[in-house]
């Protein structure tokens, strides 16, 4: 029987350190992110959607998203962020329970998604792992990885939940604020029990 895991954590925690990991296991995994960008593609009802909430700004000229654009509008305005939620949440979780439904064959099936809770994905999993880092580490990584100054980064961070209260709610915690040899030690002990059952 299948088993469905949640994994989320906080913006530049090493989820997707995690996530690889796993994949690299042969486990599927279904990546929130990744469905997002699929329904925002041109001629896609997601993206045709953010352009009624939004207008033709969020478009660059080549007729795609322009991702940066559109980040500058919601994160320094939470209500705007909000709507944008609401907006492409339907597109979002069909796609996903497609996905999940195509690896019902399977033992595990991984779905990575950073607002597992945010979003009420939960429901859809049977138990959830969150990647934890410190928050000096994960302001450190986002600024790094994105390039933001700290104003821009903190307002990422502030958009999604604390990551004491998704740990609060998590099954499994994995610890990443050290070597990603550590973490893989952490993930490879968890996965071993989860195969038991």
């Amino acid at each position: 029987m299948n088993k469905v895991i949640g994994l989320t954590g906080g913006i530049a925690t090493g989820k997707s350190a995690v996530s690889t990991f796993l994949g690299r296991k042969g486990i599927p995994i279904i990546d929130a992110d990744i469905v997002a960008r699929q329904v925002q593609e041109p001629g896609e009802n997601g993206l045709k959607a953010i352009i009624a909430e939004f207008g033709q700004e969020v478009l660059a000229p080549s007729g795609c998203l322009d991702r940066t654009r559109l980040g500058e509008i919601v994160f320094q305005h939470p209500q705007k962020l909000k709507r944008l939620v609401q907006v492409m949440d339907p597109f979002i979780r069909e796609k996903i329970i497609h996905e999940i439904d195509r690896y019902r064959d399977k033992q595990l099936t991984v779905l990575d998604a950073p607002t597992l809770f945010e979003n009420g994905y939960t429901y859809l999993t049977d138990s959830i792992v969150v990647v934890y880092c410190d928050p000096v580490t994960q302001m450190k990584r986002l600024r790094r990885r994105d390039d933001l100054t700290i104003s821009q980064a903190s307002a990422r961070i502030k958009s999604q939940w604390s990551l004491q209260t998704k740990c609060d709610l998590a099954d499994t915690i994995i610890y990443n604020s050290g070597s990603l040899e550590n973490t893989n030690m952490q993930v490879e002990d968890w996965l071993q029990q989860e195969k038991k059952y």
